[in-house]
């Protein structure tokens, strides 16, 4: 018995990861049969209804997908991805106020999180308080481990309707960051439809306190 049961794990975490790679690539039919297998396998894992979650999100059915953060919830009430999502779903369905204080509960428990400095920024902006975005923002760690300062600043420069400011913070981030590590934060202003359709050539870097455009040696990471 105490084989099978590791064989079990085994499999669900084979399946899981499997699920998690087709996820990555868009392909979220061949995703969702993984993650059965995986459930068939080991249905207390709660990174499974969290990750069928996540595809449920990505299609926008929103509802389905808040069920199964709940779910994952259920199955360990302290699973941190979860959370993150359910506020994530909150946002998208533009609910922003309960998104904000979603994210601020989660701010208690990961005080540094420029990420979710990041989603406050954007709940700020959506309800129409630039003031309290910019303040967020402010307060942000420049420069920080993730690009997640310079997509606050460009959000803000994108909302007030500074396509061209924004373009020059999309474009010069770049030069400090991976292209894997800035994927999630343009997903995320694509999301919400925070994007500049009028791209320019980076020619001079924005200060990342000010919002002024200066040398483009100015920043650094």
């Amino acid at each position: 018995m105490v084989q099978a049961g590791v064989a079990d794990q085994r499999n669900a975490n084979v399946a899981l990861e499997r699920a998690t790679n087709a996820f990555k690539q868009g392909r979220f039919e061949e995703a969702g049969k993984q993650l059965d297998a995986a459930a068939r396998a080991d249905s207390k894992k709660p990174e499974i209804p969290n990750l069928r979650g996540a595809i449920f999100t990505r299609q926008k059915r929103y509802e389905e997908a808040a069920q199964q953060f709940s779910e994952a919830l259920a199955l360990d009430p302290k699973f941190y991805p979860a959370k993150l999502n359910l506020a994530e779903v909150k946002l998208l369905q533009g609910q922003y106020g309960e998104a904000a204080e979603q994210y601020q509960a989660l701010k208690q428990a990961d005080p540094d999180s420029e990420t979710l400095d990041f989603k406050l920024v954007l709940c700020a902006l959506l309800e129409g308080n630039q003031a309290k975005a910019s303040g967020i923002v402010d307060l942000m760690k420049f420069p920080g481990t993730t690009p997640a300062y310079y997509y606050a600043r460009a959000a803000i420069a994108l909302r007030r309707g500074d396509n061209e400011l924004a373009q020059k913070y999309l474009e010069n981030v770049k030069k400090y960051y991976a292209e894997v590590q800035c994927r999630y934060f343009a997903q995320s202003l694509e999301e919400v439809n925070l994007t500049s359709a009028t791209p320019s050539r980076p020619q001079e870097t924005p200060d990342p306190r000010s919002g002024k455009v200066g040398n483009s040696g100015s920043a650094s990471q």
